[in-house]
C-alpha cells in the first residue's frame, strides 16, 4: 500500500513538473514570438533607415566591403569613417575650418588660379590662367598632380642643368681668374725686370752722355787744332801747286817740242804686211766667187767681208792716214775647215780677182777674244716674239764664234749686246699670291738693270750692239 502510494506521488509530481514545464514553454514561445515580431519590426525600420545610407547593390560592392572592413579595424562606423575621410580630403583641398561639401569646395577651387600648374597642363600663358576647378574638370586630381609632377620634374631637370652649367661656369671663371692672376703676376715681374733694365739703361745713357759731352769737348778742341793745321797745310799746298803748275807748263812746252821733232816716228803705222789676213787661192769669174785660205779655225763667219789687194805694199795709208780702197770686195758665203768661198761683191772693171791676191779686214783679228755682256729679250727663232729664253741662242752664237760672255759689266767687256727692253707686267693687287708678287719684283729688277747697263755703257763709250749688229760683227745669219 505504501509502495503504491509512493509511486503515485511520484507520477503526480512528474505530471506536475511536466505541466509546469509545458506552461513555461508556452509562455516562452509566446514571449519569443512577441520578441520576434518586435525584432522584425525593428529590422524593417532599420532596413528602411539603412537604405537611406546604402542599398543592397552597394552593400555587395567589393569596395564598400573593403571600406567596411577598414572601418571595423579602426573601430568606427562606415558612415563615420567615410565622413571623417571626406572631411580630411576637403580640409586638405580647401584648408578651411568648416569643411563644407565637395560642391562648396569645388566652388572655392573655381576662384583659385595657379599659373605654374596651368602651364603644366598645356596653358599657353595667354590671358587669365584657368582655375583649379577647370583644370580638374573631365579629369582628376591624380592626372593634374601627374602633369604638375612631370612639369616640376622638367623644371627641376632644367634647374639642375642650369646649376651644373653654373658650377662649370664658376669653375671656369675661377680657373680664368687664377690664370689672370698668374698672368698679372708674370706681367708685374716682367714689368719690374723691364723697369730695372730701363733704370740700368738710363744710368748707362747718363754715363754715355757725360762721356760724350767730355768727348765732344775734346773733339772740338782737336777739330780746332786740325782745322788750323789744315789751313796751314792748305797754304803750303797752294804754294806747291803754284810751283807745280809752273813746272807743268814748262814740261808741256818740252813735250810739244819733242813731238814736233819726232812727229814722223810717233805716228808711223805698223807695216802693211801686218794688215794682211789671208790670200785668194782660187777664183771663178763665171760664178762671181773666190776661195780664200781662211776657214772655221780662223774664226771667220758667213757675211764677213774682206778687201782685196794685189800685194801688201798696196795697203799703204795716204798723208791723212786713210788706207786705200781695195780693188775688190769679198763677202763670205760658205765656210769649210781651212777655206771659205766668198761672193765677189764688187771689183774694178778690167782688173778681176785672181789667185795670189791678198785680203784684209781692218777689224779682223783671229787671235783676239772678245767679251760680251748680254741682256734683254731676243727673237732668234724669227717668230715675231722676243723672249728672255731666246737669249741662250745669242749666247750659243757668240760661243761658237769664239767670243766670251759675262754677267757683270767690268772694264774688260768689249761689247754690250742688248735685246728688246722687257715689259713690266701690271702691278699685282695687295692680296695677290706671293709667287705673283715675286715675279713682278723680279721683272722690275731686270728692267732696272737693263736701264742701268745702258746708262753705264753710254757713259763709258762702250759699243752697244743689237741683234742685227751682233750678227754683222760675228757673221751670223
Amino acid at each position: 500500500m505504501a509502495g503504491r502510494g509512493g509511486a503515485g506521488v511520484g507520477v503526480v509530481v512528474t505530471i506536475s513538473i511536466l505541466s509546469i514545464l509545458s506552461l513555461g514553454l508556452f509562455v516562452s514561445t509566446i514571449v519569443f514570438y512577441g520578441n520576434l515580431n518586435k525584432a522584425k519590426g525593428e529590422l524593417t525600420l532599420a532596413e528602411q533607415g539603412l537604405s537611406e545610407y546604402i542599398n543592397a547593390q552597394q552593400r555587395n560592392d567589393p569596395r564598400i566591403s573593403q571600406i567596411a572592413d577598414t572601418a571595423r579595424q579602426n573601430r568606427e562606423t562606415v558612415v563615420g569613417y567615410l565622413n571623417d575621410n571626406l572631411g580630411r580630403a576637403i580640409s586638405t583641398i580647401s584648408s578651411r575650418a568648416d569643411r563644407g561639401t565637395l560642391e562648396t569646395t569645388l566652388e572655392r577651387l573655381d576662384s583659385v588660379r595657379l599659373p605654374g600648374i596651368a602651364t603644366a597642363t598645356g596653358w599657353n600663358g595667354q590671358g587669365e590662367a584657368p582655375s583649379l576647378k577647370a583644370l580638374v574638370t573631365g579629369s582628376s586630381f591624380d592626372d593634374l598632380l601627374g602633369k604638375a609632377n612631370t612639369h616640376i620634374a622638367m623644371q627641376e631637370s632644367r634647374i639642375e642643368s642650369a646649376l651644373t652649367a653654373k658650377t662649370v661656369a664658376e669653375t671656369d671663371l675661377q680657373n680664368e681668374q687664377e690664370r689672370s692672376r698668374a698672368r698679372d703676376a708674370a706681367h708685374r715681374a716682367t714689368l719690374a725686370a723691364i723697369n730695372d733694365e730701363l733704370a740700368r739703361y738710363r744710368a748707362e745713357v747718363e754715363s754715355y752722355r757725360t762721356g760724350t759731352d767730355q768727348h765732344r769737348s775734346d773733339m772740338d778742341i782737336r777739330v780746332t787744332d786740325i782745322r788750323q793745321q789744315a789751313e796751314n797745310r792748305e797754304v803750303g799746298l797752294l804754294d806747291r801747286l803754284t810751283a807745280l803748275e809752273s813746272q807743268k807748263l814748262d814740261l808741256l812746252d818740252q813735250i810739244e817740242r819733242l813731238r814736233g821733232d819726232r812727229k814722223r816716228d810717233l805716228f808711223e803705222g805698223r807695216p802693211e804686211e801686218s794688215l794682211v789676213d789671208g790670200r785668194v787661192v782660187a777664183a771663178d769669174p763665171a760664178e762671181g766667187t773666190a776661195t780664200i785660205d781662211l776657214g772655221n779655225t780662223d774664226k771667220i763667219r758667213v757675211g764677213m767681208s774682206f778687201a782685196v789687194y794685189e800685194e801688201p805694199s798696196a795697203i799703204r795709208p795716204n798723208a791723212d792716214g786713210v788706207y786705200p780702197r781695195g780693188k775688190a770686195s769679198l763677202e763670205v758665203i760658205r765656210i769649210d775647215a781651212n777655206s771659205a768661198i766668198c761672193r765677189i761683191v764688187s771689183e774694178r772693171t778690167g782688173n778681176p780677182v785672181v789667185r795670189g791676191y791678198i785680203i784684209a779686214n781692218a777689224v779682223y783679228d783671229p787671235n783676239k777674244t772678245y767679251k760680251f755682256l748680254i741682256i734683254g729679250n731676243f727673237d732668234t727663232n724669227r717668230d715675231g716674239t722676243a723672249t728672255d729664253a731666246e737669249r741662250l741662242g745669242i749666247t750659243a752664237m757668240i760661243a761658237e764664234w769664239g767670243g766670251e760672255f759675262t754677267e757683270e759689266l767690268t772694264g774688260d767687256v768689249d761689247f754690250l749686246v742688248m735685246g728688246q727692253r722687257p715689259n713690266l707686267p701690271p702691278e699685282p693687287p695687295i692680296n695677290a699670291p706671293i709667287a705673283i708678287v715675286e715675279q713682278f719684283v723680279q721683272a722690275q729688277q731686270v728692267i732696272t738693270r737693263y736701264d742701268e747697263l745702258f746708262d753705264q755703257a753710254t757713259m763709258t763709250s762702250m759699243p752697244v750692239l743689237n741683234e742685227n749688229r751682233l750678227r754683222t760683227l760675228i757673221g751670223g745669219f
